[in-house]
């Protein structure tokens, strides 16, 4: 069952990469954000309760851990393509900033994902989710001093 969830989200995050790729309404920070929101309505919302479930198996079982880190690892690098985009395409960020900005992007939306699983959504609109990943984005820059 692992696999096949595995296998859906990655269809899924490798999707929309290629949206947000282009210029549609899945670029940048507010594609992510409508992204993310889908989370909060079937089917997608059954298979986020179901990865959350294999992931606290996952600690015990390496099997498992191994099938769900190839859509751990599409997500990252959406979240990483969303931040590079963010920045102005003059620029060259260094690749730190981006990591970090990556890793706190991923780690706030994993934590908006979790309150859609346990049924208390902290967030009602992919307009609020965007303001909230610009400044955890710039957030981070700005802790950095970048």
């Amino acid at each position: 069952m692992a696999s096949r969830l595995t296998e859906l989200d990655v269809a899924d995050f490798s999707l929309m990469t290629e949206l947000a790729d282009q210029s549609t309404q899945f670029t940048g920070t507010a594609g992510l954000a409508r992204i993310v929101m889908y989370v909060n309505s079937e089917p997608w919302l059954t298979r986020a309760r179901a990865r959350y479930e294999f992931m606290l198996l996952a600690s015990r079982d390496a099997e498992l851990a191994a099938a769900l880190n190839e859509s751990g690892d599409k997500l990252y690098t959406l979240a990483r393509e969303v931040v590079t985009q963010w920045h102005p395409a003059d620029t060259a960020p260094d690749p730190g900033l981006i990591d970090d900005q990556a890793i706190a992007t991923l780690t706030f939306i994993n934590g908006v994902m979790m309150t859609f699983v346990a049924g208390q959504p902290i967030v009602d609109s992919a307009e609020h989710l965007d303001r909230l990943i610009q400044g955890v984005i710039a957030g981070v820059g700005h802790a950095r001093g970048d």
